[in-house]
């Protein structure tokens, strides 16, 4: 059982002092007077009598009844435990300027490397429905673009609104790689036995570290350290490529820019803590990596889904009803008391 509305239980700590309240104006209420009360008090004590004074805890019990009414509490009819196979998985995503260049095949500018990437990466969510994803961009700095989740729909938006510009311009992948350390270890399962061997990062750049605190030896140490594999993806083509920029005249041109890819720490961060490293030139090539990635070692999920609830309250207020009107007949009748 749940509560729908779980504050308004904080309603029931005002019974007590309302009922003590509500007891001392009873006490100094006007009453009937007699020149002695002696003989009264020698009276037996009656059922009549006792069920007198216990009728006030009667209005204690509706109104509590009615507080717990308004929580909503609620009766779980069925409980699936829904169970698959998956990895933890963030991927770094490179959103330096450089990735706005777009490699040359047979002398004409292709898509941006940028676009390409976002292209192929949707197109692996797709497939990794077993999977909790997270999403981290960088470029001077690394920031999250999305926490591990199994809403690969929302992760899918999120991919399509990662840009250029967004912070200051450079290539922090040393900084890139701790910060997806730290999505992983604060991820749901932190703690689990075998949690290790079932995590993984995607790192995506087409540049050489040239930003941020961290070094990529430094990070891919620490990497190694826990257990986690990091899965290095160089992209862009090693022939020439242009980036677009605005013409002060009017339209668009393109500036040449050299491939500054680093591969030679891609590789060394991608051996030393057991992933692969690819080189991705084209589309094709990013989703034949995607797809060698695909095949990493899966782990069984099980999360809890719950179905359907039957609401008490209206039950609860039912039974408040019966005895408010049952309070008040007692009370004007078997049980009235004068004054």
């Amino acid at each position: 059982m749940r509560f729908a509305d779980p504050q308004m239980l904080f309603l029931l700590l005002l019974l007590p002092p309302w009922a003590l309240l509500r007891r001392r104006r009873e006490r100094t209420a006007p009453s009937l007077l007699m020149a002695t009360g002696a003989r009264i008090e020698a009276l037996p004590d009656t059922l009549r009598a006792r069920c007198a004074r216990a009728l006030p805890l009667l209005r204690v019990l509706l109104l509590a009844l009615a507080i717990v009414a308004l929580a909503r509490p609620q009766l779980i009819e069925r409980e699936v435990k829904v169970h698959s196979e998956g990895v933890d998985l963030v991927v770094a995503l490179d959103l330096s300027t450089s990735m706005l260049a777009e490699d040359l095949a047979g002398g004409e500018p292709r898509k941006n490397r940028l676009t390409i990437a976002k292209e192929v990466l949707a197109g692996f969510l797709q497939g990794r429905r077993g999977d909790r994803i997270a999403l981290l961009a960088f470029a001077a700095r690394p920031y999250p673009a999305a926490p591990l989740t199994l809403d690969h729909d929302w992760l899918q938006t999120a991919v399509a609104q990662l840009q250029t510009g967004v912070i200051e311009d450079g290539t922090a992948i040393g900084d890139a790689m701790l910060a997806a350390l730290n999505r992983l270890r604060s991820g749901p399962d932190e703690g689990n036995a075998g949690q290790a061997k079932s995590q993984a990062i995607i790192l995506m750049t087409d540049g050489r570290s040239n930003a941020g605190s961290s070094t990529p030896e430094l990070a891919a140490a620490a990497a190694r350290t826990l257990g986690v594999r990091v899965h290095t993806i160089g992209i862009g083509a090693s022939g020439p490529a242009v980036i677009p920029v605005d013409d002060p005249l009017g339209g668009t041109s393109y500036r040449a820019v050299q491939a500054d890819l680093d591969e030679s720490t891609l590789r060394e961060i991608a051996s030393s803590t057991g992933g692969s490293y690819f080189r991705a030139d084209d589309r094709d090539v990013l989703a034949k990596a995607f797809a060698d990635i695909d095949r990493l070692e899966k782990r069984r999920i099980e999360e809890k889904v719950f179905f359907s609830y039957e609401e008490l309250f209206p039950a609860l207020l039912l039974v408040a009803l019966a005895l408010g009107v049952a309070e008040l007949g007692l009370r004007t009748t078997l049980l009235r008391t004068l004054p």
